[in-house]
């Protein structure tokens, strides 16, 4: 084994020992992070990208805590499926479609808002890998953990957007419909500094990976909802059998 993979594995360790201890607690340090992920990303990016372990908490740390707020408040709303089924416009058609086979509407998306609350958060961060290593391809020798700390400060700052939107819908439910939208503006807007502060060299290089990246996030975004969504479709026209 190589210096630099002895190096490392204690890192993934520390990484792996500080995710699992955010899904239970946010520390003073997590706080400061979270705000200067909005006060001064290009700052949060500079630090990890030095090797600076004691400044801020690991940015995948505090977005699993964010996840996790996120996801207690969801079920305030019905869950990450009746969310989706909303933001979709109340399922654009699919009420119609389950008139016609003779399903309970109500009992279906019961079914649709269990599975999807089960389903979303692991397909979300499974699908995160992608958005990191095409951050990691724009700055050779930047590292994977230092690259993947600096991909989750704009995904973060994301990630606190969509519970601000999903706050905000109980007084304005159309909000959900807009929500992608907000989201994916506030991810270009604390991504533009995170790219110039260390993985591009001059504004035009700057503007172009910063778009290319939210390209890629957002095309990430919808796969996640909608595999999401089509799986929980399936499990729950299974699980509630035609009226006879």
């Amino acid at each position: 084994m190589t210096e630099g993979a002895q190096d490392e594995t204690p890192e993934k360790r520390r990484v792996l020992e500080d995710v699992l201890d955010e899904v239970l607690s946010f520390n003073f340090r997590s706080l400061r992070t979270l705000r200067d992920i909005f006060l001064r990303p290009a700052a949060v990016c500079r630090a990890f990208l030095a090797g600076d372990r004691h400044s801020y908490t690991p940015t995948m740390r505090v977005w699993f805590g964010v996840l996790t707020w996120m996801f207690v408040l969801s079920l305030i709303w019905g869950g990450w499926g009746e969310i989706i089924w909303r933001a979709s416009g109340d399922g654009a058609g699919f009420a119609d479609a389950l008139r016609e086979g003779r399903r309970d509407i109500d009992a279906v998306r019961d079914a649709i808002s269990t599975m999807a609350a089960l389903l979303y958060v692991p397909i979300e961060a499974l699908l995160m890998l992608p958005g990191v290593f095409a951050l990691t391809a724009m700055r050779k020798g930047a590292g994977f953990l230092k690259a993947t700390q600096c991909y989750f400060v704009p995904v973060t700052a994301s990630s606190v957007s969509s519970t601000l939107v999903l706050m905000l819908s109980v007084v304005w439910p159309g909000i959900l419909q807009w929500g992608m939208v907000l989201n994916m503006g506030v991810f270009v807007l604390i991504a533009g500094p995170v790219i110039r502060a260390g993985f591009a060299d001059g504004w035009p290089g700057t503007i172009g990976k910063t778009l290319a990246l939210a390209l890629v996030v957002l095309g990430l975004s919808m796969m996640a909802r909608i595999t999401t969504l089509l799986i929980s479709i399936v499990w729950a026209l299974s699980e509630v059998p035609p009226v006879s």
